[in-house]
């Protein structure tokens, strides 16, 4: 019976490390862009029919926030990234 003590011991500290670790699994998120250099984020690879977007990382964007190529947009209650897109500074709700 003394070797059931640590064995639960053991499993339980195994399931805590299993359930931290789980958990703070970084959250996936893009940058996504159209040919005309509106970006945006979104939290997923969103798509629309006849519309050509590109995806980055946060890193790209970090590099890339300061080019004048590129015209940032953010996310508020009337732009939301799962219903529409940004293309030449305008909104078009999907």
């Amino acid at each position: 019976m003394r070797t059931s003590k640590p064995l639960f011991a053991l499993a339980s500290v195994l399931a805590l490390g299993c359930a931290v670790f789980f958990s703070a699994a970084p959250a996936v998120a893009y940058t996504t862009c159209n040919r005309a250099g509106d970006c945006w984020h979104t939290d997923n690879r969103v798509h629309f029919r006849g519309v050509n977007l590109s995806y980055h990382n946060d890193k790209w964007a970090d590099t890339h926030k300061s080019d004048a190529k590129y015209h940032w947009h953010d996310a508020d209650a009337d732009h939301d990234a799962h219903h529409g897109y940004w293309n030449k500074g305008e909104w078009h709700h999907e």
